[in-house]
């Protein structure tokens, strides 16, 4: 092998070195599995409020303040499940944030992890407003009602937050360059809307199952990853 196709080797060596040390998305992933945990009591239904998932009404009272929007309105604990993910994810985002400071200090190569930060705001605040467009759209718009009925449904069981994480974690996953990450978000995801969409008879524990089932692949994904050991280059 010549001197050039050695250098060339180390090169592309140290690069995939540097890559994997600055890689830390297993915390984030260990963060917002616990936070999705953390929702899973506001979840719960009293007794009374069981039945066929189509015939749920909404349980918030309309004087409710617009942030608790991300705990959806079919819920009976909807005003204090909003507000618990609205701190929720938060600070998860600074959390993470603050994470990756640490980290880059710590193994000397930084990730730019501030469109994370700003993909998180801009997705709290969608979350935030999207349950008054859904409604409007519903109500006032020549919209199909096949392409927001879900949306709306999904909004409405306070599901919208895990769609907010998963995005998050797509946008870091394209930041660390990681496929991994991706499909771990895009999994997470896919439960998610899989698991909204096969409810069909709602009993005091449905959505808590629903909102806490899919929290498995980031804390398994997180615990992967933090415990796998590193290739040496």
């Amino acid at each position: 092998m010549t001197d050039e196709a050695h250098l060339l080797t180390d090169v592309r060596t140290l690069r995939l070195r540097a890559r994997a040390d600055r890689q830390g998305y297993g915390v984030p992933l260990l963060l917002s599995g616990l936070l999705t945990l953390g929702a899973t009591p506001l979840y719960i239904q009293p007794a009374d409020a069981t039945g066929p998932a189509d015939q749920l009404t909404s349980q918030s009272p309309p004087d409710n303040p617009a942030v608790t929007g991300l705990g959806g309105d079919f819920l009976d604990r909807s005003a204090a499940l909003g507000a618990y993910w609205l701190v929720a994810l938060l600070f998860g985002y600074l959390a993470t944030l603050a994470w990756y400071r640490w980290h880059a200090h710590r193994v000397g190569v930084a990730t730019p992890v501030r469109p994370y930060l700003i993909a998180g705001v801009i997705g709290i605040a969608i979350g935030v407003a999207a349950p008054f467009v859904l409604e409007f759209l519903l109500i006032n718009s020549n919209a199909p009602f096949g392409a927001v009925a879900p949306l709306a449904t999904l909004s409405g069981r306070g599901l919208l937050p895990h769609l907010i994480i998963a995005a998050g974690l797509v946008v870091l996953a394209r930041l660390e360059r990681s496929r991994t990450l991706a499909l771990l978000a895009a999994g997470f995801a896919v439960v998610v809307l899989l698991a909204s969409a096969a409810v069909d008879t709602v009993s005091s524990y449905t959505f808590a199952i629903v909102a806490a089932l899919p929290a498995a692949i980031l804390l398994a994904g997180g615990a992967i990853t933090l415990l796998r050991p590193r290739k040496s280059a």
